[in-house]
């Protein structure tokens, strides 16, 4: 956003002058050091909290970091030349201080939270910083008291001086100096306390920024205790300085680091979480997964109801939480809804990555649960429709069966029984015409009738089932066929039907393709849940990889044992035969019976046969 680059490009020009300024000093004594620091006090904490801003918006930790980068813009004017504004400089001191504590005590949130914090912050400003205001203002002589800030030879003067009074100066360095040593401990103990009671969501946050802030901290209270007691160590001083210089200058990056940690433990817990996903937990078993790398035992997963409110994966009603609870709702939302929920531990709100790690793979569990159901949902449906199909179309045949049997048929042979009667008639009155021709083309068109319609639906079939249908059959087969048979009773009509019309097939593919000595076996076999069939030949057979195209007859036998629910397989090779085998399952079937039984009355032909 363009307020981003004019934050970065106002934290750089400030960088430059710092440089600029501190490099033209020709009093202080460390003016490249001092000039890198000065610069990085200024660009350090306001790109760090323009990263942590764009990556945790809501965070108040980013505005703050930018805030105090530009607070220390008052620490270049410390090597101005000038009194006044060298004085000014100085008043940066405490500030520098004030502004790292602050950040100190308020990472990762940018809140002071509770009274510790507050304490020590407030007793840092009054007890600290006042008696470094008091000493500019009595002082006749100021020197820096930053680590690396002294001047090579006289500084400049005190152009704020108000009235000189030296012991009164001494006494107020003395306090400045024990206020700093003290408030730097009393800060160390403070973070240690928060460590020790937070919980284990912010722990991991303070784990990984605080131990840059306690060097800090540490190295700051004993190198101002030293000076305090006017220690005769001139080595130990200056390794304590260059220490204070490193430290200050690494308590945003700790914090950037924090921040990078906190993403990379997002991703893998991310990655660990969409693994275990892939297994398809219940909302329950989502809700463990998630709790043990959020470090919040009572997550809870929430679906918002049409009403608004949030049930769990029991639909019973999760309220919101009170605000003194410590515990929120994070919404995840999703093109402008949010059907989901997590309900959490307050302090997994200061890392949003997890939350959003975790509500990803939520959502993506919840809409892969729905899909699911959907999926099984349209499965069932076509697999429903298709039995329907396939009982409307057994149904169909069988009443064609019985109207050309009890029409068509009957009406013909009434035709012939007339017609021989006509002709007995006629010889008997010594006429010279005959009817014979006629009465053999009636015969055999009702022999062609009672083909079509037996074909249409076998009339053994609906009578003794499927294994009398199959035996008879075998032996009108061209080839060679036998029938076995293992507990095989009767069942629903369009059971019995798709497995005779599949066997029926393969038989006469087999009888077909297979070769003159090509010999057929066909078995059944029912158990408790299914009945099995197998059609095999000892044929040419084929090579099923490649030569085997599925025509209208393997295409309907698949469909008909897939609309009951079962499988069908072909399998075949070159000179070794083929081999049809399919199961189709004994269940409660959308043909209005609860169970398969034989067929009823009314689905029978009746009327006499043509035999009759």
């Amino acid at each position: 956003m363009w307020w981003e680059f004019a934050i970065a490009a106002c934290a750089i020009v400030a960088g430059a002058v710092a440089i600029w300024v501190t490099l033209s000093a020709d009093f202080l004594a460390h003016p490249g050091w001092l000039a890198l620091q000065k610069a990085d006090l200024i660009v350090g904490p306001v790109f760090v909290g323009l990263y942590w801003l764009r990556r945790r918006p809501r965070s108040r930790f980013g505005p703050l970091l930018i805030a105090c980068g530009f607070a220390n813009v008052l620490y270049i004017l410390q090597s101005s030349p000038e009194p006044v504004l060298f004085s000014v400089g100085l008043l940066a001191e405490p500030i520098v201080l004030l502004a790292n504590l602050t950040l100190i005590l308020t990472f990762p949130t940018g809140r002071l939270d509770r009274w510790p914090e507050r304490i020590v912050l407030i007793g840092a400003l009054v007890i600290g910083a006042l008696p470094y205001l008091l000493t500019i203002l009595v002082s006749p002589v100021l020197v820096p008291a930053g680590s690396i800030s002294g001047c090579s030879g006289p500084c400049p003067d005190d152009g704020l001086l108000v009235h000189a009074n030296p012991q009164l100066a001494a006494d107020l360095v003395d306090t400045y100096l024990a206020s700093v040593t003290a408030f730097a401990l009393a800060t160390l103990a403070v973070v240690g306390w928060r460590l020790a009671t937070a919980t284990a969501p912010r722990r991991r946050a303070l784990a990984t920024g605080a131990p840059i802030a306690v060097f800090f901290l540490g190295t700051a209270a004993l190198h101002r205790f030293l000076m305090l007691i006017d220690v005769n160590a001139p080595e130990l001083m200056d390794v304590l300085a260059w220490a204070l210089v490193i430290a200050r200058s690494s308590i945003w990056y700790g914090f950037l680091l924090a921040l990078i940690a906190a993403q990379l433990f997002a991703g893998r817990v991310l990655l660990r979480i969409v693994g275990e996903s892939l297994r398809r937990p219940s909302v329950r078993e989502l809700e463990a997964m998630l709790r043990d790398p959020l470090g919040d035992p009572a997550l809870r997963l929430a679906f918002r109801r049409r009403d608004g409110s949030w049930v769990d994966s029991d639909n019973a009603t999760i309220p919101t939480p009170p605000a003194e609870s410590g515990r929120v709702v994070t919404e995840v939302e999703r093109k402008g809804r949010a059907p989901l929920a997590i309900f959490h531990d307050e302090q997994l709100s200061e890392e949003p990555e997890l939350l959003r790690a975790a509500g990803a793979v939520a959502l993506l569990a919840a809409e892969n649960t729905d899909l699911e159901s959907a999926w099984n949902a349209a499965l069932t449906d076509l697999q429903d429709s298709r039995a329907r199909t396939v009982v409307a179309g057994d149904r169909e045949r069988r009443r064609l069966e019985r109207n050309l049997h009890d029409g068509v048929q009957q009406r013909l042979v009434a035709v012939l029984i007339n017609m021989t009667i006509a002709g007995e008639k006629i010889d008997a009155a010594g006429v010279d015409v005959s009817l014979a021709p006629i009465a053999e083309s009636i015969e055999a068109a009702i022999g062609e009738l009672r083909a079509v319609a037996h074909g249409l639906y076998p009339p053994i079939l609906s009578s003794h089932g499927l294994v009398v249908a199959l035996s008879h059959v075998a032996r009108q087969s061209p080839a060679p066929a036998t029938v076995t048979a293992t507990d095989v009773g009767r069942h629903a009509a369009e059971l019995e039907s798709a497995i005779y019309y599949c066997c029926l097939e393969a038989l006469t593919n087999a009888a077909k393709h297979g070769g003159p000595d090509v010999r057929i076996t066909i078995h059944l076999q029912q158990s408790a849940e299914e009945i099995q069939f197998v059609v095999a030949d000892d044929g040419a057979g084929f090579d099923a990889l490649i030569d085997h195209q599925q025509g209208s007859g393997l295409q309907n036998m698949h469909d008909r044992v897939g609309a009951l629910g079962g499988l069908l397989d072909i399998s075949s090779s070159p000179r070794r035969g083929t081999t049809v085998s399919g199961t189709c399952p004994i269940t409660d079937h959308p043909n209005g019976r609860s169970e398969f039984g034989p067929p009823s009355e009314d689905d029978e032909p009746v009327g006499i046969s043509a035999d009759a």
